[in-house]
């Protein structure tokens, strides 16, 4: 896990270009403490400059310094910032080549490496070190861009194919590993965060007005592949993209992997439920690999409590009695607090737990701080929360922390999973089925069932006026009648665009701003082509979501699997934003200043609306951080 650039010039880089690129490397220093390296290529000839940086490994010889670099000498920068997870030695240092003369800044985790270690070895590989970093250079060689579909992980990497001449540029399949470009004119541009590119770019920079519209009016974020930035656009995962450099921005990305376009059968739910525990620990003992200390981001809820279950058992059965290390965010008294039921598993497991108040703790300095990092605005407080907890756990020696992300979207844990499940009911002439449905979730969650009816009609009358081409407020890529059919369709939607690519952005910029590591087990692709291949059904039973979860997982205690009281990760933003509202209110009004949604400007100043005002006072600071760009950005 670390932060990557590339950049390509096809008139070649002098030494103010290489100065700035060290700059844009140097603003990604949170993403990898623990090193840096950066060399300078010509991809005419293959030749390359390693260059001495002040935290590069001191055991390395070096070929140049930014002094005694020969101006228009190379014309591709490969460059790296650290977080040593494996094989802490300089051995793991990147930019790292291999015998063919490839060379490669990677970002990420690629879990089963040891196993595809083995099968290279099997065909006559060698291997220098215990790295991941090492096996990709080693699997490209074997299968060019087959080797990503054995891959099972987290990633984004720049490999510069020596005897082709050419970039191969990949992420992983849903995007947990983000990589933002800028290609223009003789200029490419790729790197780990958005601050990178715009340090490094000399392109003049657009604000994407209408992105910032949708994320004011209604907090739609990160649910297409453009920024804040009209230049400024994110590698789609599931995709690569090669070719020589100078052509390289005029190719298209190519997919190589897709969800399942077919349902899994089961004889039973039992079957099923077998299935899913096997591959739900088998992928959580993928990511307990480290050559480092681990821990567990516990929220209380049912996904996190089930890894810290299942991760706890693994570890006594591997001959580990020592207590797990957990981190949560608590709110005591307040609404959204999940601290008894974190502690009920902290008691349970013994583990070694750690909390923080994010509200006692709020300091405004550190609020826009934690914005920076983001590079963009957020949608709601609970961001900042997690933050804190990344910022506590970066007390301790722990660098890696599993968590629950994803459970929700790929086992329908949100509630419109639930409407849209029935409204699909009413849709084949299950009404039977519905009401006996929504009495059982009405009963389970203390509610009145003509408020769940009402609720699956609201949903019922969006999708018709979606099929009669009726334009919502919103953008299209979250209102598609297409995919409004089927509760598969709209889980699809939740993990490409409408929830998880904005949590994916949060989880990359808190966890890396602390030179942490966030393992998302849930996000084994297998889990998710087996979640989006099963029946509804499963999913959603007798009232019930993630029923599959909940009933596979007899590790966990009932207590957790069957609360009734679905939270998610929550924060009570009305006293949050109330006990600050001068401040907010103050950043808020710079975003009025600049121009920015008067009406959705009236609706964050109305005391009823919280999260307008919130998001309007984070658009504000946002556009402060940008202030020194802003000389390169027409409004």
């Amino acid at each position: 896990m670390c932060g990557i650039l590339a950049c390509f010039n096809r008139r070649g880089f002098r030494r103010e270009d290489v100065a700035r690129a060290v700059d844009a490397l140097r603003a990604m220093r949170h993403r990898g403490p623990d090193g840096e390296g950066l060399v300078l290529l010509d991809t005419r000839t293959g030749s390359a400059q390693t260059l001495a940086l002040p935290d590069a490994p001191p055991d390395l010889p070096y070929d140049c310094t930014l002094e005694t670099y020969e101006p228009r000498s190379a014309d591709l920068v490969l460059a790296h910032r650290r977080l040593s997870i494996f094989d802490l030695s300089s051995r793991g240092h990147q930019p790292m080549r291999d015998d063919a003369g490839n060379w490669i800044v990677f970002n990420g985790e690629i879990y089963n490496f040891w196993e595809i270690r083995d099968d290279l070895k099997s065909r006559g590989h060698a291997f220098k070190t215990r790295t991941d970093t090492e096996v990709i250079l080693a699997a490209y060689r074997q299968w060019g861009s087959d080797c990503l579909k054995r891959f099972n992980g987290m990633w984004a990497f720049v490999l510069f194919d020596a005897a082709e001449k050419r970039l191969f540029i990949a992420n992983d399949r849903v995007g947990i590993k983000q990589l933002y470009y800028v290609a223009q004119g003789d200029e490419l541009i790729l790197a780990s965060e958005i601050k990178a590119v715009v340090t490094l770019t000399a392109t003049p920079l657009t604000l994407h007005r209408e992105n910032i519209d949708w994320y004011l009016e209604a907090g739609h974020l990160d649910f297409n592949l453009e920024t804040f930035y009209q230049e400024i656009h994110r590698v789609p995962p599931a995709h690569f993209q090669q070719g020589r450099p100078e052509t390289i921005a005029a190719s298209s990305f190519q997919r190589y992997w897709d969800f399942p376009q077919s349902r899994r059968r089961f004889t039973s739910r039992e079957e099923a439920s077998a299935a899913f525990h096997a591959l739900m620990d088998d992928a959580i003992g993928l990511r307990m690999r480290a050559d480092v200390p681990w821990g567990i981001n516990l929220s209380g809820g049912l996904d996190s409590s089930a890894i810290a279950y299942l991760a706890h058992k693994r570890r006594l059965q591997n001959g580990h009695p020592a207590a797990l290390q957990s981190f949560t965010a608590v709110f005591p008294g307040m609404a959204g607090d999940e601290s008894a039921y974190a502690e009920f598993v902290e008691r349970d497991l013994g583990l070694q737990a750690h909390y923080v108040n994010p509200l006692d703790e709020f300091d405004w300095d550190d609020f826009e701080h934690f914005l920076t990092h983001q590079d963009l605005p957020v949608a709601t407080p609970s961001c900042y929360a997690s933050w804190c907890v990344m910022r506590l756990a970066h007390t301790t020696d722990v660098k890696v922390l599993l968590n629950g992300q994803g459970g929700d979207e790929l086992f329908a844990g949100y509630h419109h999973h639930f409407y849209k499940y029935v409204r699909a009911l009413w849709l084949r002439g299950r009404f039977l089925k519905s009401r006996r449905l929504i009495t059982a979730y009405a009963r389970l969650k203390g509610r009145d069932p003509m408020r769940i009816y009402q609720a699956v009609i609201a949903d019922f009358k969006t999708y018709a006026k979606l099929k009669l081409k009726h334009r919502m407020p919103g953008p299209g890529e979250v209102f598609d009648a297409s995919l409004w059919w089927t509760l598969d369709e709209i889980q699809r939607r939740d993990v490409q665009s409408r929830i998880l690519p904005l949590l994916l952005r949060y989880e990359d910029r808190n966890s890396m701003a602390f030179g942490l590591e966030a393992r998302l087990p849930f996000l084994d692709h297998r889990l998710i082509e087996f979640a989006l291949a099963l029946p509804a059904s499963y999913k959603i039973h007798a009232g019930w979501q993630k029923f599959i979860v909940r009933a596979a997982l007899d590790e966990v205690p009932d207590t957790i699997r069957f609360r009734k009281d679905k939270m998610g990760f929550t924060t009570p933003t009305k006293a949050w934003i109330e006990r600050y509202r001068a401040l907010f209110e103050a950043r808020a009004q710079d975003a009025l200043n600049e121009g920015f949604a008067r009406l959705a400007g009236k609706h964050a100043f109305a005391e009823r609306d919280h999260l307008a005002l919130f998001r309007m006072a984070c658009l504000g600071i946002w556009l402060e951080t940008q202030k020194d760009a802003r000389h390169r950005i027409p409004c």
